[in-house]
């Protein structure tokens, strides 16, 4: 079996903040148009919620989270993402490629897991062309409990890889770790939280130092 290090796509590898809140506001007002009603101040509360599944987002999200709701403000939301990241609005993290290659020559096969939908992430891995860094993207859609431990479980399975690290910047990142015998490495990056990152093994403040970690 081949060693891999799995990582987190939003707040980790892609600066998800450049993109959140034009993204959002134009899916709301799209769906304002369905009468399709949210609480206020919807921006902020999805920056304390990030990281989580969409489906649980507009759960906390819509006045309403009726399954036919939740299926036409997710699908708005995605249009509105993957044409901001298509604008070129969207950014890597500082250094991304060159940690990826150094990873990648150090033997390791690298896979990316999240809880982001298929198209935002295949929008992220094409254009910014990390197929040559990364094996494979895995989405949060493919299992059907939304847990990002069975992500990882069904990913150990289909790969026959044994993950080295995960490297993410959220809590259903540092469980998933624990409940896979995973050690995890913490992101403090934009959307990560403090109380959520005692949960780490490791603690990193740039990706570079993951060059300090990863041997």
């Amino acid at each position: 079996m081949k060693e891999a290090i799995v990582f987190d796509m939003d707040g980790t590898l892609f600066q998800t903040h450049l993109i959140l809140e034009e993204s959002l506001s134009q899916a709301l007002n799209k769906i304002d148009e369905y009468g399709i009603n949210y609480i206020n101040n919807p921006v902020e509360k999805y920056n304390e919620i990030m990281g989580v599944p969409l489906e649980e987002v507009w759960k906390i999200l819509l006045k309403k989270p009726t399954d036919e709701n939740i299926k036409v403000a997710n699908q708005t939301f995605q249009e509105s993402l993957v044409g901001c990241i298509h604008s070129g609005k969207g950014k890597l993290y500082d250094d991304v490629e060159e940690i990826l290659e150094s990873i990648k020559n150090k033997g390791y096969t690298i896979f990316v897991a999240s809880n982001g939908d298929v198209a935002y992430l295949e929008a992220i891995y094409k254009y910014y062309r990390l197929q040559k860094y990364i094996e494979k993207i895995y989405s949060i859609n493919i299992v059907e409990t939304s847990s990002k431990s069975d992500l990882i479980r069904h990913m150990i399975k289909e790969e026959a890889i044994v993950p080295k690290y995960i490297v993410g910047d959220r809590l259903s990142d540092f469980t998933a770790g624990k409940e896979n015998n995973i050690e995890v490495i913490g992101c403090k990056f934009n959307f990560s939280k403090d109380e959520e990152l005692a949960e780490a093994n490791y603690i990193v403040e740039s990706l570079k130092d993951l060059n300090h970690i990863i041997k």
